[in-house]
């Protein structure tokens, strides 16, 4: 499903196919991850399945030797298809950056953009090993979804005096340490869950919805439709932290590095280079890929 939302530019007819195809997409991930998990733990116990190859040792922990060999060939044909699949939205993300300036021109080229996406992956693959890579990937994606949740209040709440920006800063923050000391002290975690809901709650009453000329922006006809902001998207991120404090401090600090690393690239290039539009001239197209570049066609600007 992130990967429909990192070729969304490319959707025809966004507005309704999008939100049906990542609906459609989570209810067959979250099916087949449930009915998974009830099959490898009818087979063995929850703490004897294999992290790496689960199927197959449930399998032949059973003596089903030619179902133990199906499912690792299925493994194996599988994995492919994720790296093509990653292959094909990495670019797209990185002529995303670069078309703001957050990162070189170079990349807004989509053959450069697969090619640097394609190595990068190989050299990884090659040399790091999957263990030292596991937790680390996962903290990542969370904090991806963790920062679409805010960019969403971002975008459909009014920030008077960059009051939304520090609250939200607030929010983050109180939800993490929350969260760590949930997981890692234990109750007394709950001692500090009200200062998240009540830091949700002042963004609900002191940061209003995001006006468009005489039409709220939540109910533009050419925005999606996102009820119940900023509670869903806050209490996604606190759902965010919460996993990420079930992680290994291994892949927590490596997390820490790769955000520090990312801040500090971001405030000696991005920031002297990005490009920012405002409401009134922000466009809305559907794009296409010609010459190893992405184009706009069909522009359309909001007055």
């Amino acid at each position: 499903f992130d990967a429909v939302c990192c070729v969304a530019g490319e959707a025809i007819n966004p507005e309704r196919n999008l939100p049906l195809s990542i609906v459609i997409t989570l209810c067959i991930v979250t099916f087949l991850y449930i009915a998974a998990a009830i099959s490898l733990v009818g087979m063995q116990y929850y703490t004897d399945i294999s992290p790496e190859s689960g199927f197959p040792e449930a399998f032949k922990s059973n003596n089903v030797e030619w179902a133990a060999q199906l499912t690792a060939a299925g493994e194996v044909a599988t994995l492919p298809v994720v790296v093509l699949i990653s292959i094909i939205i990495q670019p797209r993300l990185q002529f995303a950056m670069a078309n703001d300036g957050l990162i070189p021109q170079w990349f807004g080229n989509m053959r450069n953009g697969a090619l640097f996406a394609g190595v990068l992956m190989t050299l990884f693959a090659t040399f790091v090993p999957f263990s030292a890579l596991d937790d680390f990937v996962s903290a990542g994606i969370l904090v991806a979804f963790t920062i679409t949740n805010c960019s969403l209040v971002v975008m459909r709440r009014e920030s008077l005096n960059h009051r939304l920006e520090k609250l939200l800063a607030l929010f983050n923050a109180s939800s993490f340490f929350t969260c760590m000391m949930l997981s890692h002290v234990g109750h007394i975690g709950w001692i500090f869950t009200p200062l998240p809901i009540y830091i949700a709650c002042k963004i609900s009453r002191t940061c209003p919805p995001t006006s468009f000329g005489n039409t709220q922006l939540y109910r533009h006809d050419k925005y999606f439709t996102t009820p119940m902001v900023p509670y869903v998207p806050c209490l996604g991120m606190f759902v965010n932290y919460f996993l990420i404090a079930q992680l290994s401090m291994f892949g927590i600090g490596c997390l820490v590095i790769y955000a520090s690393v990312a801040v500090v690239l971001y405030f000696a290039y991005g920031s002297c280079k990005k490009t920012t539009r405002g409401w009134d001239d922000r466009q809305y197209s559907q794009v296409d890929v010609k010459d190893g570049r992405i184009i706009h066609t069909a522009n359309a600007v909001i007055t």
